[in-house]
């Protein structure tokens, strides 16, 4: 017996991305067409449903949430709604912006502490230990590191070429 199951699964699929498609073609179509009848596009606001809660005035940072924050960054308005936790909003975001200002601070002082550190490093080789092996220097060895003798490691340097000027 063959089982049906498959075929109608696909069936499905197809018609699913079939609508899919249209949809999609539907709407890029439309999008088309005000484009290029050249009227202006007024797009209306969206009205909050619910209207939003006052905050109280807030002395620390833990009152504010990070969707007024957020609100804030992006210019909207705030959501308190009377003018006391308005101010208590801007003056707990103005205190949590100066904490985060030291903060940064003091990271670049302990990043230019460690830049000191790494300056003063320096590496020295145990010459009396068993595994220091020196490398080999003979008298009659030829130094290979002269720029006289040669191109050297690397091909000559290409000529530039120059593009033609259209004046």
């Amino acid at each position: 017996m063959k089982s049906k199951s498959l075929p109608i699964f696909c069936g499905v699929a197809l018609v699913a991305m079939t609508a899919a498609v249209a949809s999609h073609w539907w709407s890029v179509r439309q999008i088309v067409t005000v484009f290029e009848s050249g009227e202006p596009v007024v797009v209306p606001k969206q009205q909050p449903e619910a209207p939003a809660k006052a905050v109280a005035p807030a002395k620390s940072t833990k009152g504010v949430t990070s969707e007024e924050l957020a609100a804030v960054m992006s210019g909207a308005e705030p959501a308190p709604a009377d003018e006391a936790g308005r101010k208590g909003f801007y003056e707990a975001l103005i205190t949590r912006m100066e904490s985060l200002q030291t903060q940064n601070r003091d990271l670049l002082d302990q990043l230019a502490e460690t830049n000191r550190d790494l300056m003063k490093l320096e590496f020295r080789v145990d010459t009396h230990s068993e595994s220091f092996r020196p490398l080999p220097v003979s008298e009659d060895r030829i130094d290979a590191t002269t720029i006289d003798d040669g191109p050297g490691v690397l091909p000559p340097r290409a000529e530039p070429v120059l593009l033609p000027t259209y004046e």
